[in-house]
Order: structure tokens, then C-alpha cells, then sequence
């Protein structure tokens, strides 16, 4: 059996093998080509000068494995295949060969280097499409490795052709290659989009037209190859394990967890150091005794987002309210949420431990390849606990209030209003509302929720904006206050803050109180991000809720009501 190891040494082998050289991967924040995207999510981000006209200081024949970060389907996080973070191996020629190099390649790299039988493989091709020719020499070249009859699929510009992104860019056909995972299941046919015997593999990209204003094709001058596979996903056909997460690149995780979960993951029996004892009909039991398992997605989700929030931290992405932090944020508190759910009894000293040993398996499995988590690993641990601790009193409180609400409720809706009290009285994400309440089969007016809460942004905007220009002499309310000492990095919550001054300003004929410390967890406005919303619990016992935090020549002014 292959390892995730083992596949990255034969493709590095088998380029080299072929003139390509190694062009070193990006960040998963771009540094290179269109930097404005929040996550690397393709190479080509850093290719496009060169898949014009600009000569490659590497030459015409390139290969990287590249990390990639994607969100847009985490709720499917759990399935066979989806992931948040996973590494794409690519390969490039820059005006150099083209089809018929690019397919017979792949063709020797699944088979010959990687053992896959040819009987096992099928292949998708274009068919014509507006002025677009059907991509007969891909389907002839097909037929000469000996694919053919209905191994081979024509597909149309949905599914086989890439599009421009913009007005005026280059676009393509491709041709998708299929893997034949057995018939523990599945009927033999080769229905390769309906079917889930039959998973995609790898996929070469002929970039080949180029589109104008009014939607002419042309040929392009210099034509290129852009082709990729999944590591996660050919690891899964090698090994013959029923999802991605029984890999040895998730195994390891998933053990981890079953340490401090104090259950067994699912499929365990099923992981790829045990699947090749067990016979067909053994499998098929696993998998039918666990289909409807709640903690089988637990396990996942927990997998999945606690590697995907490493590698964000290790490639300097900090959890915030905003952008690419947001995004973390938001995989560190679903992450956790299951965590806790798997066992309620897990106390913060406990997971302070899961992170330290997580973190130290994951720099193990990917060093050499991914040296950045184990340079990094001691500020991972650190920014990773620092948010879970930020969270744990939030959704330990939100929990027991909104299992409450559920056992009391005689609707089958959980109105905007109930959203809003526990998103806005105790900070309960609402993404892990309307997974709780739809876990019980319920509904959530989460469109009430967004049109109120657009209303209450609007005002609060304009009770806000430009604050600083106002007229308000800032300084005289200031005077022989140092800097404040922000202390987010190392310290969420603060039980021994100085209170340096508690004033109040008239803003719009209105008063506002405002709080000054020696040292803040709060984040103040700085550039598109907004200031931190929280509480402040006075040694009086009074509670403020925190609405902004701005910054003033080095002070942080804290706005409460």
C-alpha cells in the first residue's frame, strides 16, 4: 500500500523524470499573482503573466504540490471527498507540449507509478458547445491508450470547459479522468456525473481559446496545459478507504481526538492500516451501521478544521472579525463546538493539551513537505488557544440557553428575535445556532435575522462614523495617559486591568461613556477591520457591553452602553 509519503515522492520522480521543474508553492495568503483573493484557491493565481506571452524564468515545464484553503461548501465537511484545506498536485506546460503529451502522462503516472489498473480508469471530453468544436483529438488520443466505448463520456460546458472569470481572458475544455472504486454498492455503470462509484482523480486543463467582448472564440498563439489532482483524494483510491478521512493523512487527527473525546472514531475499522483485513461484506456493515451517525461528522468537522486552522495560523492569518480571519475564526469555533459536544466534560486545561499534541502530529506527518507548521508550531498552539479560551465561556453559556429554548418551544421556527438576544446578549455565533437548531429538525429565521441586523448596522454606522472629526478634543480627555498595552496575543480575558479613565463626550447630542485601561484584548479600528465587541464586568460588578473600540495617538478608547 502507497502512503500519502510514498505519492509524493513517485510524483516528484516521474516530473523530473519528464524536464519539469519544481516550482516552489505559495502561502495559502497569496503573495504572488492576484494578491487581493483571500486564499490561495488555484496555482494559476501566480502562472497568469505566463499563460499569455512572458517567458517562465523556470522554463515551459513546471510542478508544485499546492496547499489550498475553500469554505464555500464546509457544510458538506464530512462527506467522502470535502475539505477546507487540501493540498493540489500540478503540473504545467507553458506553451509547450499539449494534449496528447498531457494525457498519455497521465496515463503512465496513475497506472505505471502509481499501480492503478487501466480497466479502472475512465475519462470525460468535451462536446461542442456554441462555436466551440467538440474535442475530438482528446477523445481519439483516449481510444489509443485503450479507453473507449462508454468509458469514455462527452460532456458539456458545464461540466467540461472552463470559463472566463473575466470580460476578456483565455478559456478551455478539459478532459476529467475517473477511477472505478468497485462495486461494493454501486451499480456498474459508467454514469460518471449521477454515480459515486466513479470519483474523479485528475484533470487536464488544454487552455486553448481565448474570448472577446462579444463572445468569439479565437485560438490562442501560445497553448497550455494546466493539469491537477487531489492528494487527499488519491490517497483515498491507493489506500482503498471509504473517504479521505481514513487515510494516514487524517488517521493521526482522528486519534488525537479519540484521546480527549474519550470515544472511538466511527470507521475506525475501516482506516487504511486495517481496511485490507476485513471482507466486502464486513465493509458494507461498517458503513450501513454508521450512515446516520452524528459523532461520524463530529470527528470529521474536528479533523478537517483544526488542520486547516494550523496551516492559516502558520501562514500568519490571525482569527479576527474580518476577512481571512473571520474565516479561521469561524473554523476554530466550529471545530471546537463539536469538540465539546463530543464531550462536555472537556475542561480548558484538557484542550489546552489536544492543541499541544494535534499541533505536534501535524508538524510530524508534513515535515519535510510543509516545514512552515513545525517552525511555527509554538505560535500556533498559542493563537489556537487563545481563541478557543475567547469562545469557551460564549458557547458553554449560549448552550445551556438555547438547549433550554428548544425543550420549551412549541414551534417548529426559531424566530429572528430569539437569534438576535443570543447573538447579540451572549455572543453565540449564529452559524452554530442554525446548526444546533437544525440538528433537532427545526427551522431558523435567518433571513429576519440578516434584515434586522443590516437596519441596526446602518444605525450604528451612522452613530459612529467619523468620530474622530467631530470636534471633540480628544486630547484634553487624554492627558498623561500612556499607550495602551494590547495584549490579544497572549491574553483574551483580563481580571486585572487598570481603569485609567472613565469619562463622558456628547456625540450627536447624545452622551457617550467611554473606558480607558493600561492594557486591552480588545481589537480597536484599524483600516477595514471594526473594533471587538464584548463586555466589560467592572470590580463594582457592573456590566458594560462593549459596541466599539477605537484608537487615539496609541490609546484605546473603549465605547460602552
Amino acid at each position: 500500500m502507497l502512503t500519502s509519503e510514498d505519492i509524493r515522492r513517485l510524483r516528484d520522480k516521474f516530473w523530473q523524470s519528464k524536464s519539469h521543474k519544481w516550482l516552489p508553492p505559495d502561502k495559502l495568503v497569496p503573495t504572488q499573482g492576484d494578491t487581493t483573493a483571500m486564499f490561495t484557491l488555484a496555482w494559476m493565481q501566480q502562472l497568469v503573466p505566463y499563460l499569455m506571452w512572458k517567458p517562465h524564468p523556470l522554463g515551459k515545464r513546471l510542478y508544485n504540490i499546492q496547499k489550498c484553503v475553500r469554505t464555500n461548501d464546509i457544510e458538506e465537511v464530512w462527506d467522502e471527498r470535502h475539505l477546507t484545506f487540501f493540498e493540489m498536485m500540478w503540473n504545467w506546460s507553458l506553451g509547450d507540449y499539449f494534449k496528447k503529451d498531457a494525457i498519455n502522462w497521465s496515463v503512465e503516472f496513475l497506472t505505471k507509478y502509481l499501480g492503478i489498473p487501466l480497466n479502472k480508469i475512465g475519462a470525460t471530453v468535451f462536446k461542442w458547445e456554441w462555436d466551440i468544436p467538440k474535442d475530438e483529438e482528446s477523445k481519439q488520443i483516449w481510444k489509443e491508450v485503450w479507453i473507449e466505448g462508454d468509458r469514455i463520456k462527452e460532456l458539456g460546458k458545464d461540466d467540461n470547459f472552463r470559463w472566463p472569470a473575466w470580460e476578456i481572458w483565455p478559456c478551455w475544455p478539459c478532459t476529467e479522468i475517473y477511477f472505478d472504486r468497485g462495486d461494493l454498492r454501486w451499480p456498474a455503470d459508467w454514469n460518471l456525473w449521477e454515480n459515486d462509484r466513479y470519483l474523479e482523480i485528475r484533470n487536464n486543463v488544454f487552455m486553448e481559446y481565448y474570448k472577446d467582448k462579444s463572445w468569439n472564440y479565437t485560438r490562442l498563439k501560445q497553448q497550455n496545459v494546466d493539469t491537477w489532482m487531489g492528494l487527499e483524494r488519491i490517497t483515498m483510491v491507493l489506500q482503498e478507504v471509504p473517504t479521505v478521512f481514513e487515510t494516514d493523512l487524517f488517521i493521526p487527527i482522528l486519534r488525537v481526538v479519540e484521546k480527549f473525546v474519550k470515544k472511538t472514531y466511527p470507521l475506525k475499522d475501516l482506516s487504511y492500516d486495517n481496511i485490507k483485513n476485513l471482507s466486502k461484506n464486513k465493509i458494507i456493515s461498517i458503513l450501513d451501521s454508521v450512515k446516520d451517525s452524528i459523532d461520524l461528522k463530529r470527528f470529521r468537522v474536528i479533523a478537517d478544521h483544526i488542520r486547516s486552522s494550523i496551516f492559516l495560523i502558520a501562514d500568519g492569518v490571525i482569527p479576527s472579525n474580518e476577512w481571512r480571519g473571520y474565516v479561521l475564526r469561524r473554523l476554530i469555533r466550529r471545530l471546537y463546538y463539536n469538540l465539546i459536544l463530543l464531550n462536555p466534560g472537556l475542561n480548558l486545561e484538557d484542550v489546552e493539551k489536544f492543541v499541544d499534541e494535534v499541533v505536534e502530529v501535524i508538524a510530524k506527518k508534513y515535515w519535510p513537505w510543509r516545514q512552515e507548521v513545525k517552525d511555527e508550531k509554538e505560535n500556533v498552539k498559542k493563537i489556537l488557544f487563545s481563541e478557543i479560551t475567547k469562545f469557551d465561556k460564549t458557547i458553554r453559556r449560549g448552550l445551556k440557553l438555547l438547549e433550554d429554548i428548544l425543550n420549551t418551544i412549541g414551534e417548529s421556527k426559531i424566530s429572528w428575535e430569539i437569534v438576535f438576544k443570543l447573538y447579540d446578549t451572549y455572543g453565540f455565533p449564529v452559524e452554530l445556532i442554525k446548526e444546533i437548531v437544525e440538528s433537532k429538525w427545526l427551522e431558523v429565521d435567518v433571513e429576519g435575522f440578516k434584515n434586522f441586523m443590516k437596519q441596526a448596522q446602518e444605525k450604528s454606522r451612522q452613530a459612529t462614523k467619523d468620530i474622530f472629526k467631530r470636534g471633540i478634543d480628544w486630547g484634553k480627555y487624554l492627558e498623561w495617559i500612556p499607550q495602551t498595552e494590547f495584549v490579544w496575543y497572549d491574553q483574551l480575558e483580563l481580571d486585572n486591568p487598570k481603569l485609567l479613565k472613565d469619562f463622558t463626550v456628547e456625540i450627536d447630542w447624545k452622551p457617550q461613556r467611554v473606558l480607558v485601561f493600561d492594557k486591552t484584548p480588545f481589537y480597536a479600528e484599524s483600516g477595514w477591520q471594526t473594533g471587538d465587541r464584548w463586555v466589560i464586568i467592572l470590580d463594582n460588578g457592573e456590566t458594560l457591553k462593549v459596541k466599539d473600540v477605537k484608537k487615539y495617538a496609541g490609546v484605546f478608547l473603549h465605547f460602552v452602553e
